[in-house]
């Protein structure tokens, strides 16, 4: 590979073959792999606001309530208007969506094995730090930029 491309280069790199790597596996289901996240998410918050998801995720409101109506016309979370504030949706994984999550789980793992398989552990948590760090910092940086 060319030593020569920039980091956003090589992170759209790794994210791309994520997500042909997610079609592959659950292309069955016929879950993207923005999908793929939500799901996992709300399985991980039950009860979480739509509104706090699209600010996790950090994407626009319209984009997350997309990505969210397709999952419940496939029938794996359910929306639910918010008693208090009628204008927000409450998220709950169905139990067809709680069926899949093993399966989610496994070919997530299965995706981190195989791409950190030449990495030793020391070196695959070094990694994760550092991308976590980043993160960090690219947030804030977003912040300051509005």
């Amino acid at each position: 590979m060319d030593r020569d491309i920039p980091l956003k280069g090589l992170l759209s790199i790794i994210l791309r073959s994520h997500r042909v790597f997610i079609g592959r596996e659950l292309g069955h289901l016929n879950l993207t792999d923005a999908q793929v996240a939500c799901l996992l998410r709300i399985h991980r918050e039950p009860g979480i606001k739509q509104d706090e998801l699209a600010t996790f995720f950090h994407v626009d409101k319209g984009t997350i309530a997309r990505t969210l109506r397709r999952l419940e016309e496939s029938g794996f979370i359910e929306r639910e208007q918010d008693p208090e504030n009628r204008r927000r949706y409450i998220l709950e994984v169905t139990r067809r969506g709680e069926e899949i999550i093993p399966l989610i789980l496994k070919v997530e793992e299965r995706w981190e094995d195989l791409l950190f398989r030449d990495f030793t552990e020391d070196e695959r948590k070094l990694f994760r730090k550092m991308c976590r760090r980043l993160a960090e910092e690219a947030v804030r940086m977003r912040g300051e930029w509005r």
